[in-house]
C-alpha cells in the first residue's frame, strides 16, 4: 500500500502532542513523499467565536480553512513540516466532529489518518462518548491515535 494522503485531525486541545504528532507524521510523511492535510474542524459556535476574534466580519466571513490556518496549533505543525520539508495543506470544516473528519477523510482518499485524544476512565468514556473512538470505527483508512501522555495529563 502506498501513502499518498495523511489527515492529521488537529483538535483544540493538542497542545500537549504537538511534537509527537509532528514527529511522527514527519517520519512516515518523509519516508513516503506523502502530502499531508491539517485538518481543524470547528462547531459552528467555536467558529463564529474565531469570526469574532480575528475581527472579520460577521455578515461576511471566511472560509472556515482560513480561520484554521490562524490556531496556534496548525502554525506550530506548518512549521514543523516546512523545517522537514513535507508538502501539506490545511483544511478547516464546520459541523460535527467526527462527521467531518470521516468525511473528508474519505472526500480526499485519505490513506492514514491520525487523531488525538486522552485517557478516560470507563465511565468517562460512557457518560461523555469519545469522538476519536467513533473516529476508529467509521474512518475508511487505518488511524493512528496519538494519546495524550499520562504525565501531561496530571
Amino acid at each position: 500500500m502506498s501513502l499518498e494522503v495523511l489527515t492529521l485531525a488537529v483538535g483544540p486541545d493538542e497542545d500537549t502532542r504537538i511534537k509527537e504528532m509532528a514527529s511522527l507524521v514527519c517520519d512516515i510523511a518523509g519516508a513516503t513523499g506523502a502530502t499531508v492535510l491539517l485538518l481543524h474542524v470547528f462547531s459552528q459556535s467555536a467558529y463564529d467565536e474565531g469570526v469574532a476574534e480575528a475581527g472579520y466580519d460577521p455578515d461576511d466571513p471566511p472560509p472556515a480553512h482560513t480561520l484554521a490556518s490562524r490556531l496556534e496549533n496548525i502554525d506550530r505543525l506548518s512549521f514543523a513540516f516546512e523545517e522537514a520539508d513535507i508538502e501539506y495543506r490545511i483544511r478547516g470544516e464546520i459541523g460535527d466532529v467526527t462527521d467531518r473528519i470521516v468525511s473528508v477523510a474519505k472526500e480526499t482518499n485519505t490513506d492514514m489518518l491520525f487523531v488525538g485524544g486522552r485517557k478516560r476512565s470507563p465511565t468517562g468514556k460512557a457518560v461523555f462518548g469519545s469522538t476519536s473512538h467513533r473516529v476508529l470505527m467509521n474512518a475508511p483508512c487505518p488511524v493512528t491515535f496519538v494519546r495524550q501522555d499520562v504525565t501531561d495529563a496530571e
